[in-house]
């Protein structure tokens, strides 16, 4: 097993933890949303933001990981 496919496993892992992570802070934000009045409301944009950001930016990192993959080889 080499250093790239090391790196993508870790990726993958990583990505799954962040599914997990992104569904809980979804979760505590629809809390927030839903039970909170009008304070909660402004602490459910946070986690629903905070949790679509970081999960886009998981994401991303795969693809851009993938990506030089395919295109660069050493």
């Amino acid at each position: 097993m080499g250093l790239n496919e090391t790196g993508l496993s870790l990726l993958q892992f990583f990505q799954g933890l962040a599914v997990i992570a992104a569904a809980i802070a979804f979760a505590i934000g629809g809390f927030y949303f839903i039970f909170g009045g009008d304070r909660g409301r402004s602490k459910a944009v946070g986690w629903l933001i905070g949790g679509a950001v970081g999960l886009i930016i998981v994401m991303g990192a795969f693809t851009l990981a993938e990506m030089v993959d395919q295109n660069i080889k050493f």
